[in-house]
């Protein structure tokens, strides 16, 4: 029930980025770039503007196999990777989306790798990167996937949720698990609400790439404290659809399954 009022919510909102049109260079050497397998660019809505209509064109169904992503959990649970998952993705982008698992099935660019940890109480995240990069190196400034989750620790995504959304600010009170003031709102490109607790935001570019991302907050239904979550997409603005496919399936399948 949930994720269906929250793409009709998202079917609503007013464009505040709009999808990347241009064919991305294919030049060799950068691991970061994907090459679209359709020359013919497809229009469908970007994540700010919530998940694209039901009836959008060039949509495919693929089935992908998942790749397990290396993995630390702080207790182990016996969770097993599917061999593959069956999904419905923008046609300009058939191969170069693959299936990756790191405690759950994500969606991530073809053949990147990347580090998963998870806390006995299920807070973590994973990164994926592209082969050759190096994210523990301060400062990074290249291509990136990033999944984080606040699991089970109470007040652990309290001043994350406060970043993002208003209602944690003004009711900082009740959440707060350390003395002081709200923290102050995320200073975002731009930003809209997908649902009371689900938002799209642009981050700043990191260099000369974009920063699409989502976030949850459990907080606004219930106060006593449950899970934040978030997802963020750094690549190049000509794969601003990629993000868009990739946020997109979070939003639909990944957003509170995580460990």
């Amino acid at each position: 029930m949930r994720r269906a009022s929250l793409f009709a919510l998202a079917s609503a909102c007013v464009l505040l980025l709009s999808a990347c049109g241009s064919t991305p260079s294919s030049a060799p050497g950068k691991a970061h770039q994907v090459t679209r397998h359709t020359p013919a660019p497809v229009s469908y809505r970007s994540v700010p503007d919530g998940p694209p209509h039901a009836g959008a064109q060039g949509t495919v169904t693929v089935t992908l196999p998942v790749e397990k992503v290396p993995t630390r959990f702080g207790v182990d649970y016996g969770r097993t990777a599917p061999s593959s998952v069956t999904v419905s993705i923008p046609a300009a982008w058939q191969g170069a989306v693959a299936a990756y698992w790191s405690g759950t099935v994500f969606l991530g660019p073809a053949g990147w790798t990347g580090l998963g940890m998870y806390g006995a109480d299920g807070s973590g995240g994973v990164t994926l990167y592209p082969p050759g990069a190096n994210p523990a190196k301060s400062p990074y400034h290249g291509p990136l996937v990033s999944i984080t989750t606040a699991g089970g620790c109470m007040g652990c995504g309290d001043a994350s949720a406060a970043a993002f959304f208003a209602y944690v600010r003004q009711n900082w009170s009740q959440f707060r698990v350390i003395d002081g003031p709200a923290p102050k709102p995320e200073q975002v490109l731009s930003q809209v609400a997908l649902s009371p607790n689900v938002v799209a935001y642009r981050l700043p570019n990191t260099g000369a790439l974009e920063v699409n991302g989502v976030a949850y907050s459990g907080l606004v239904d219930h106060p006593s404290g449950l899970p934040f979550e978030q997802m963020n997409v750094t690549l190049p603005a000509r794969d601003h659809g990629l993000a868009t496919t990739l946020l997109n399936y979070f939003l639909a399948d990944d957003l509170q399954s995580l460990p």
